[in-house]
């Protein structure tokens, strides 16, 4: 029987909120509102004003809700920024299934053992992906219930995140009263929206660029194999721009949408962008190659980090599908070729795919995670109502033997 409920994603952003309400049809989802309201609740990706968040929460959800004539009350909600910290896992179990048939308990204790990671008192385990398993010590195993064997070994990405960091985001969802479904990682909800599944299997680097933070995941074999946080987002962009050439906030975000981050673009030369002084006392022109010189700097800056850190893992030479850029930071003109530039890979700027309905007003890469956190909802829901699914079943199991690691109403999604 179809499930064709509603289907709710809320993106809590460090500057906005973001509410994607979607139906599910035969073969796709159809977008059917949303609504943004922004705010200053965040300080560094972390909330510091609850009650502005909480604010910004219901007012994106009573705008989704009267577009798509859909009550908002449960949501999946997605978790970023520096207190979400991912690392490979292994763990093995004994096959205890009859006659040594592998069966979704097994997989499921294997996982949840990959679970047992080190973590300080004060984290609490966010999500476990599964990569693959091996019997016996047979690899490349998708899914190993039904075969036979005696040990069963189980690889994961395992997410962890700080017990305060995950309990305020909830807080300001709930208080905006919405129940929190599922929680789920802010760059694989945006994967799950901006890439296509040749980029997850080929390789890809994908980096959400928002506006305290930038968030990338590695992925390789439709598995992922690195996640990183990098405190560069888009307000340091303008933060540059407003210090540099003493404007105000606005007028830097003026500067940035007419410049973009591109020195070498013919045409600066002949670009002058009036705006106010930071003292109010009156206007002045900003040379346009000026203004990108300093935003390259910044652009060139978050780019090496990211570089630097994948070099150290010795993963710098994995994403041979190339590199996309999402989030609301995408938006800077040319950012596309500093990155080439770093990263010796062809980079796209990564929008929502895969949906219908109402997909303009959610067409831009600042919309990745909201969109992707309905179509993983959407997956999870399509599992669970497939009674025949050897994977929906292990993946059920799984949520019921990790109870004690999520904390979390209504349950974690593992969505792989």
């Amino acid at each position: 029987m179809s499930d064709d409920r509603p289907i709710v994603g809320i993106d809590v952003g460090s500057a906005s909120v973001k509410v994607v309400v979607a139906v599910p049809e035969p073969h796709r989802i159809v977008v059917k509102g949303c609504g943004e309201a922004r705010h200053d609740g965040a300080r560094k990706g972390i909330i510091a004003k609850l009650d502005e968040v909480q604010a910004a929460v219901r007012t994106a959800s009573v705008e989704a809700e009267v577009m798509a004539s859909f009550p908002v009350t449960h949501a999946a909600i997605a978790l970023g920024g520096s207190p979400v910290v991912g690392r490979p896992s292994r763990a093995s179990t004994l096959v205890e299934g009859r006659n040594h048939q592998v069966s979704p308990e097994d997989v499921a204790r294997a996982l949840a053992r990959c679970g047992e990671v080190d973590i300080p008192n004060d984290y609490q385990v966010l999500d476990i992906i599964p990569c693959g398993f091996s019997l016996d010590g047979q690899p490349g195993l998708e899914d190993p219930v039904g075969l036979a064997g005696r040990r069963l070994d189980a690889s994961a990405f395992v997410l962890y995140t700080t017990k305060a960091h995950c309990e305020a985001v909830q807080q300001a969802v709930n208080r905006a009263a919405v129940v929190v479904s599922d929680i789920l990682f802010e760059p694989a909800a945006a994967s799950e929206a901006a890439l296509s599944l040749d980029e997850r299997e080929l390789g890809c680097l994908l980096v959400d660029i928002g506006f305290a933070t930038s968030e990338w995941v590695l992925w390789c074999e439709e598995t992922i194999l690195a996640s990183g946080v990098c405190p560069v987002g888009g307000r340091h962009f303008a933060a540059d721009v407003a210090t540099v050439t003493q404007t105000t906030t606005d007028g830097a975000r003026e500067i940035m949408r007419q410049v973009g981050v591109s020195p070498d673009r013919e045409d600066l030369d002949l670009v002058g962008i009036e705006v106010p002084t930071r003292s109010g006392s009156g206007s002045q022109i900003v040379e346009g190659r000026f203004a990108a010189q300093i935003m390259y700097e910044r652009a060139q800056e978050l780019f090496v980090r990211i570089a630097s850190n994948l070099s150290d893992m010795e993963l710098d030479r994995v994403p041979r599908a190339g590199v996309v850029l999402t989030g609301g930071g995408a938006h800077l003109d040319g950012l596309e070729e500093v990155a080439e530039a770093v990263f010796a890979h062809h980079t796209r700027i990564g929008r929502p795919r895969n949906i219908a309905g109402e997909i303009e007003p959610v067409s831009g890469p600042e919309w990745s995670v909201a969109c992707g956190l309905i179509q993983l909802a959407h997956r999870r829901r399509l599992h669970n109502g497939m009674g025949t699914s050897k994977r929906s079943d292990w993946i059920q199991r799984l949520r019921t033997v990790l109870s004690g690691f999520f904390e979390i109403g209504g349950g974690n999604d593992l969505h792989r």
